[in-house]
């Protein structure tokens, strides 16, 4: 699963495959400004995590 927040600074991306690890990138423009593992202990943290932070923005 993949949500794109949008800011008019930045764009950053939450990326979660189903494991116990969600990727974010934050870019500005074409650049790649960073980028961060969010690491769980358990599948259902990280699953929790993604679907009540990142539901906000689509």
């Amino acid at each position: 699963m993949t949500r794109h927040i949008f800011n008019p600074d930045y764009h950053d991306c939450y990326e979660y495959h189903g494991s116990t690890t969600i990727e974010l990138t934050r870019r500005q423009g074409e650049i790649t400004v960073w980028r961060d593992w969010i690491t769980f202990d358990t599948v259902e943290e990280a699953s929790d995590y993604f679907n009540e932070r990142c539901s906000n923005y689509e």
